[in-house]
């Protein structure tokens, strides 16, 4: 093994993207672009490794340290528990990756932790050869058999080498002649005689072989029956501890899931092995809408004669068989009804992917017009805004064909041009936003975080809407403080992010104003922290106002009526949060507005791979962007 920084930097990068694929395994589906990154990150350092190693990869949990390759790597209070689960709970002593490993590879052992089989078996059922694992092996040694054979000579002692053996040890160099005595002579006819023997005529066939005294072989043998019963007392004991404990784990998984699943529901109805209903209680016959007396005795599935019902049923109730039951289930009611109460209850699940709760939203008829009220509003918006500008430019420069270009452009031509300008920067607003939208609503919106000088973020987004602000005569400066230290952030986002505050910044400031944008370190306990300013003359916003400003399809414009999605903010929110940031306004109707957005200083992030425990995901209420963009 090359025992280089540069070897142990790419094992440390293969555990990172690994542990990170383990855990969103269990938050996403793996065609998910977190997984996919993950699992790709994990191959391309696997195929790096190999190139460096000149070989295949192992991992190895050896007592207290992971071992890479036969060297130590780390120690195991330093592993994140998805990684050390995965080894202890199928027993895996190593794991090798053979050269040429794939990220389909990696994602079938990511998936292997919800298996409740032999990790072996789960990799080879699909198809995977190229990770093997080792199990394993637990082995009892009695210290007196690996005790050296005595150096004399054969023979040596009083004869008894080629006798019975009886009184070996007695007499200097017996040990060796009694041992190859025993190898040589009565040890071979012993062997044969008791081999078809039942246990204790065994045991007093060697017994009878040992002493001759009656009285002595009755003791030797109490004393070998007691311990051979003392022995076997303890291994059963052992065995059935380890069956009790997996049956009370079994009984444990089974009452948890019941609880979880009683307490999503009141009511209960019994059924026998062929599913016909037995009993109802109340709740059950209300949800029915029919009594006991009047479905006793019929399949479940009749229930699905009424309306917004669904019945779920695992095809094999029966708890008597034998053989492993199947883990198909039938479902009868409206298949829109069905796929919406599916969609509104997610299953909470543990590391050992045991069902510890659920999390569901209401799904009554209501609920399910509100939305569709929301979505038809969205389109509806979205039509009229789209086609309100490109009607505007078009119409703006059709005026412009049919004028005679004159010398210098006069300014009936400069106005419709100014026009089809602000139209333009309208319209690539709009776009912007329902794309950045769609983004954070299907978990697609990705972010490069990086060494970013921070008054290049600021130069680049003003630059990008100088000419707009040029229209309405606006004065749009740039301030940077010396001395100001790079951002960890994405750059392409933080401009965007800016984009969208000058934006709004020459939206509501009136015709001659000005618009500062400043960079400023943090000071004292946020020094951690580089500050972007954006400070405009205009119309301000109400202070009970400015908690609404950075909901979706809010717009709390004052004066003119400003056209809009209402997103551009509670993208702009989101964009700063998801890199660490965080966002204030300060403003007085009539006085302007200052918008503030904290970005983390670059600190050396990303330059040394920083291996830490995964820490313990708590699902919160629903996701946090969703709260931002006031999702359900």
């Amino acid at each position: 093994m090359t025992d280089s920084p540069d070897s142990k930097l790419l094992w440390l990068n293969f555990l990172k993207a690994f542990t990170r694929a383990l855990v969103q395994i269990n938050l996403y589906k793996p065609d998910h672009p977190q997984v996919k990154q993950a699992l790709e990150d994990g191959r391309a350092t696997l195929e790096r490794l190999a190139d460096l190693e000149n070989g295949d990869f192992s991992l190895t949990m050896d007592h207290d340290k992971l071992l890479a390759n036969g060297s130590p790597l780390l120690t195991v209070d330093k592993l994140p528990n998805s990684l050390k689960n995965l080894f202890s709970r199928f027993h895996i002593h190593t794991i090798t990756f053979l050269k040429g490993s794939s990220a389909d590879d990696l994602l079938a052992l990511c998936q292997m932790q919800a298996f409740k089989g032999a990790g072996k078996d789960f990799l080879r059922e699909r198809g995977v050869e190229k990770i093997t694992l080792d199990e394993d092996v637990y082995a009892r040694i009695d210290p007196s058999t690996t005790q050296p054979p005595s150096a004399g000579p054969a023979g040596a002692g009083t004869g008894t080498g080629t006798g019975n053996g009886t009184g070996a040890g007695t007499g200097d160099g017996a040990g060796a002649g009694a041992g190859t005595g025993a190898g040589t002579g009565t040890g071979t006819a012993i062997a044969d005689s008791i081999t078809g023997q039942e246990l204790e005529t065994a045991l007093s066939t060697v017994v009878s072989r040992a002493t001759p005294n009656p009285e002595e072989q009755q003791s030797i043998m109490q004393i070998l029956t007691r311990k051979f019963k003392e022995q076997l007392e303890a291994e059963v004991t052992r065995a059935l501890e380890g069956v009790r404990r997996e049956k009370k784990k079994i009984e444990n998984d089974m009452v948890r899931t019941e609880s979880v699943m009683t307490s999503m529901a009141e009511g209960v109805v019994v059924v026998d092995k062929n599913g016909s209903i037995l009993m109802m209680n109340p709740q059950a016959e209300a949800i029915s809408g029919r009594p006991l007396s009047e479905l006793s005795g019929k399949k479940i599935f009749d229930l699905t004669n009424l309306e917004n019902q669904v019945v779920s049923l695992a095809k094999e109730i029966r708890s008597e068989n034998k053989d492993d039951i199947s883990k198909d289930v039938s479902l009868a009611g409206s298949p829109a009804l069905a796929d919406t109460v599916k969609k509104a209850t997610a299953v909470i699940q543990n590391e050992e992917g045991k069902i510890v709760g659920s999390v569901s939203i209401p799904t009554d008829a209501v609920k399910l017009k509100q939305i569709e009220q929301l979505q038809q509003d969205f389109i509806s918006n979205m039509t009229h805004e789209l086609r309100s500008p490109l009607t505007s430019i078009k119409a703006a420069l059709e005026i412009m064909s049919r004028e005679a270009p004159p010398a210098k452009p006069g300014e009936s031509s400069r106005n419709v041009l100014n026009t089809a300008i602000r139209n333009t920067e309208r319209l690539n607003s709009i776009i912007t936003d329902i794309l950045d939208f769609s983004k954070l609503q299907s978990g697609k919106l990705v972010f490069h975080q990086a060494n970013t000088p921070a008054e290049e973020i600021a130069q680049e987004a003003a630059e990008a809407m100088k000419a707009w602000a040029m229209t309405k005569s606006l004065n749009l400066a740039v301030n940077s403080e010396l001395g100001v230290p790079a951002v960890y952030a994405d750059r392409r986002r933080t401009v965007q992010v800016l984009i969208n505050l000058i934006s709004n910044a020459i939206k509501f400031t009136p015709v001659g104003g000005t618009i500062q944008v400043a960079v400023d370190a943090g000071k004292e306990s946020l020094a951690n922290f580089v500050f972007f300013s954006v400070k405009d003359s205009g119309c301000g916003i109400k202070k009970e106002e400015q908690a609404k400003i950075f909901e979706k399809f809010v717009q709390v414009a004052s004066g003119e009526k400003i056209g809009g999605t209402g997103l551009g903010l509670a993208i702009t929110k989101a964009m700063v949060i998801m890199q660490g940031g965080k966002i204030t306004v300060d403003s007085s109707p009539g006085q302007g507005s200052t918008f503030r957005v904290a970005m983390p200083a670059y600190r050396g992030q990303g330059e040394q791979p920083v291996f830490e425990a995964a820490p313990e995901v708590k699902a919160p209420p629903r996701p946090w962007w969703k709260k931002i963009l006031g999702l359900s």
